[in-house]
């Protein structure tokens, strides 16, 4: 298909002077004319007058044709046609010239061209590219233009229709196959076949709606067809008129044996005939994004937001070419490097434990959380104090992800998932008692959805909507420790690491297509963090003590790009095409504390822990219990009991550090309300009274269980690699 469009704007769009369309808009016809601009004829300019005979008459280069341009006008005229070229040859989309649907865009691209070339002779200008410039002249006729913006949603539907391209595809694969003076009357040329073929589709579109636009569609083909005097492409637009069957795709000789006559076919011996290969699915496609089966053949496709389809028609070449920064955790610090492994940059450091990290581009801040410190912090990437977000009930936590598109931050903590504003403020369990031993999480806010692992002993990857309506496992077979997941959000594809059958794995959001990428233990013997953008996958893994990259379509050409002292734990990549800055529902929703994401564009307002929301959807209201402090001023707020008096300020008006006893523990430690004892953060209610007093089990919410202190921070270790937990120094 797309070697017949570049035949057709090569030869296409010549003199339009006086054309004719003619189609029915609302059972009346309506006849529009285009006439050309004396401006913008394509007829040739006069030759320039004969020189006098000169000693260079005999020059070897004294043959060539005078241009009709100096050589300051070809270079502004080449400049200027370059956009209006570019776009006439999108080729990601189009089938016979540019949408129509788009005439508004098309016509921009043509007001720019012409206000380029002010300063270029017409006859210079026109030379250069003049079927172009004239198709751009005949799509922005004034009453075509009208009639095409009034029908631009049926010519998108008609224009987008896959039974009309794959028609054309079939077609235009046949005559690909054979000969022009074969599918050639002899007063057609074999150009005119192949629009014939498109109108023959279009005519046959089996969608009953939208039936002006294929009359203007067609219409618009029978001008460019007649595009000169000298054209003899009369297109059949009769319905009712048999046509040739297409030649079958099946070539048997005398033994039975058979082949498909075309490529991108194979023969089912079970059912005796040719099958359309799909190379989406077997992944011989290789784009980078999106990829659309068509019979016999495929075609790739980019966000056209941040990404251009590259020559080979397959690559998605991101349009913003500043550099991709990795940014990783190292136990006690915080690291960035380049992707080509030359140039680090400590980010973080002081840190206790540290393993999970995420990326804010809109703010362009880092999110970290330290369990050993329980606290979650965030700071400014170029370096600016860091700001705590949540003080409290840090202790075994796992995976953290920003939520760029409503501003929420999730975490997975025990057997909960978790989300709370961005700052901190408000906080609640979106999901209750669904985990066992969770690792990573993943965001596609686009879609509302969430991606979880768990390496229990019945290990799963889940699936589940961000507002906590919907939660669904997706990979529950041939999983062990799947210590890592990332989101694909221009393909819609996950990838997940599996540390223990040493596999990296890529499945459709809803876990079918599932594919090996890697499945080697010298190449990625122990995953822990993992992260894709663009074409590559990039992890960390725990054997090699360094950061990797490789090919997210086949696992090929495995770089180390950097090697790092202590293990390397989570991984992201820090770019705005990675988090792409569209409109959130939640920016007008008028939610008072969270506004959760949902499927399908759904979005829900909630409260954080201790509030309830009101009968108007929005707003909230506390409803502390008696086991909760409540934060009054501007920072309402439900805090437990357990964390009054531990020397850290949990509310903004301190209200839970007054009348306190005085303090003989550290700060954030807990301390025994006999004051005889001093516990981590770890060692409350976990069923076991470590106070002489018990009153390290009061007010905690047994619901929760804790598996005890030694397993709050569960990590494969390097030195026994299939063994799941470490103890809490291991960082």
């Amino acid at each position: 298909m797309r070697l017949f469009l570049l035949l057709f704007l090569s030869y296409s769009y010549g003199h339009l002077h006086a054309s004719t369309i003619h189609f029915l808009k609302n059972a009346d016809p309506v006849i529009i004319t285009t006439t050309g601009k004396s401006s913008l004829t394509t007829s040739p300019p006069p030759p320039p007058p004969s020189p006098s005979p000169s000693p260079l008459s005999s020059s070897p280069l004294s043959h060539l044709t005078s241009s009709p341009c100096d050589l300051i006008e070809e270079a502004a005229a080449l400049h200027c046609i370059g956009p209006i070229v570019d776009y006439t040859a999108d080729l990601s989309n189009n089938v016979l010239h540019p949408p129509l649907s788009s005439v508004e865009q098309t016509c921009d691209k043509y007001n720019q061209y012409m206000m380029c070339t002010q300063g270029v002779r017409p006859d210079c200008r026109q030379s250069r590219a003049p079927n172009i410039e004239n198709m751009y002249e005949t799509i922005c006729e004034e009453k075509l233009a009208a009639i095409m913006k009034e029908e631009k949603d049926c010519l998108l539907e008609v224009e987008n229709d896959k039974n009309v391209k794959e028609c054309f595809v079939n077609k235009t694969n046949t005559l690909r196959d054979e000969t022009p003076d074969t599918v050639t009357a002899p007063s057609q040329t074999y150009e005119c076949t192949v629009i014939q073929a498109y109108v023959d589709c279009l005519i046959e579109r089996e969608e009953t709606s939208c039936k002006d636009a294929v009359k203007i569609e067609i219409s618009f083909l029978s001008i460019l067809a007649k595009r000169n005097p000298d054209s003899k492409c009369e297109l059949n637009t009769n319905v009712t008129k048999a046509r040739p069957k297409p030649q079958p795709l099946e070539e048997c000789d005398t033994q039975g044996n058979c082949k498909c006559r075309l490529p991108g076919y194979y023969f089912d011996a079970a059912q005796r005939k040719c099958l359309d290969v799909d190379e989406c699915e077997s992944l011989s496609s290789a784009c980078s994004q999106k990829c659309e089966n068509l019979p016999g053949t495929f075609e790739c496709s980019c966000d056209e937001r941040f990404y251009k389809l590259a020559a080979d028609n397959k690559t998605c070449e991101r349009i913003d070419t500043s550099p991709l920064w990795l940014f990783f955790a190292h136990g006690q610090s915080v690291w960035n490097i380049s992707t080509d492994g030359k140039s680090f940059q400590l980010q973080r450091a002081g840190l206790q434990k540290t393993a999970m990290i995420d990326i804010d581009v809109k703010e362009n801040r880092l999110y970290y959380a330290d369990i050993g410190a329980n606290v979650i912090e965030r700071m400014n990437i170029e370096g600016t104090f860091p700001q705590a977000v949540q003080r409290f009930d840090v202790d075994g936590l796992e995976g953290i992800a920003v939520d760029w598109v409503a501003r929420n931050l999730y975490s997975l903590r025990r057997s909960d998932i978790l989300v709370q504003s961005l700052d901190g403020r408000f906080r609640q369990a979106v999901y209750k008692d669904v985990m066992k031993l969770p690792r990573a999480i993943a965001l596609h806010p686009a879609k509302g959805m969430m991606f979880v692992t768990d390496w229990s002993s019945n290990a799963f990857i889940a699936a589940a909507s961000m507002d906590g309506s919907h939660f669904r496992k997706i990979v529950t077979e041939r999983i062990t420790w799947p210590n890592a997941v990332a989101v694909d959000i221009f393909a819609e594809k996950i990838y997940w690491a599996d540390a223990f059958l040493d596999t990296i794995e890529t499945a459709n959001m809803d876990g079918s297509d599932r594919r090996t990428i890697i499945a080697d233990a010298g190449s990625v013997p122990h995953v822990f963090g993992l992260a894709v953008a663009d074409d590559f996958l990039y992890w960390t893994d725990w054997t090699y003590r360094g950061l990797l990259r490789a090919s997210k379509h086949n696992g090929e050409n495995i770089t180390v790009l950097a090697q790092t002292a202590l293990l390397p734990y989570s991984l992201k990549v820090y770019h705005k095409s990675l988090q792409p800055d569209q409109p959130s529902v939640c920016d007008v929703r008028g939610c008072s504390q969270l506004c959760l994401l949902g499927e399908n564009g759904a979005a829900t307002c909630a409260c954080g822990e201790g509030f309830e929301l009101h009968t108007d959807g929005k707003t909230c209201s506390s409803n502390c219990s008696d086991s909760q402090v409540e934060c009054g001023g501007s920072d309402p707020k439900c805090i437990s009991k357990i964390y009054m008096c531990d020397g850290l300020a949990q509310c903004s008006n301190q209200v839970d550090e007054l009348n306190c006893p005085p303090r003989i523990c550290l700060p954030g430690q807990f301390q025994c309300h006999d004051n005889k004892k001093c516990l981590p953060p770890g060692g409350l209610c976990d069923e076991v009274a470590d106070c002489s007093d018990s009153s390290d089990e009061m007010y905690c919410p047994y619901q929760i269980k804790s598996s005890g202190a030694g397993s709050h921070f569960v990590l494969n270790t390097s030195g026994i690699r299939k063994e799941r937990s470490v103890s809490e120094n291991s960082i």
